[in-house]
């Protein structure tokens, strides 16, 4: 089935889905609910196994935010010791399961007053970037492109440039007529 919600998804979660990137949010608008429901549904059904996960973290009046992640990759980041003390801090337990954290998060974005940044360490940015950007309130980074990098610039323009490069891979290939099925790498 190609629709806009595959373009949507395939441009902005590119990374995510061809395998080089451990996740990536994506913004859908709220006049595609029905869609988006049978989306979801459909793509852990037919992803899951390739390692491939979709997960709503919030629902707002204007949109839904999807995680398109990579389990097994997600969860190694998250279980590294620095970033679990990290994640500690804000609420989040050793114990849980990948999905409870989540889920954690899905809640902290539903209720809490300020916005959770910590997603910075589910999204797979760099701990001590996530660290300053939440002790900084954004400002004073070095480069911005994916995420606002403050301590390495120079070694985040290789991954950056994969990122842009794999978007624009993923857009054209929807545009000459390949299928959303087509570019998911198989990371299983």
């Amino acid at each position: 089935m190609m629709n806009s919600i595959d373009h949507i998804i395939g441009f902005h979660c590119a990374p995510a889905i061809r395998g080089i990137k451990l996740s990536n949010l994506v913004s859908i608008p709220r006049d595609m609910n029905d869609q988006i429901q049978v989306v979801l549904t459909e793509y852990n059904k037919q992803y899951n196994t390739l390692g491939l996960f979709f997960f709503e973290l919030c629902r707002c009046k204007e949109r839904r935010l999807l995680l398109v992640f990579r389990k097994r990759q997600l969860e190694a980041y998250v279980r590294q010791p620095a970033v679990m003390k990290f994640l500690k801090a804000h609420g989040y337990r050793e114990e849980w399961a990948l999905t409870e954290m989540l889920e954690h998060l899905r809640n902290r974005m539903e209720w809490c007053d300020s916005f959770p940044h910590e997603i910075g360490v589910f999204l797979g940015y760099p701990l001590t970037d996530v660290k300053y950007f939440i002790a900084r309130r954004g400002a004073g980074y070095q480069l911005c492109g994916e995420w606002k990098v403050y301590t390495d610039a120079v070694g985040a323009q290789p991954a950056l440039l994969s990122y842009k490069l794999c978007r624009e891979y993923c857009q054209t290939q929807l545009k000459l007529g390949k299928t959303f099925s087509s570019l998911v790498a198989r990371t299983a």
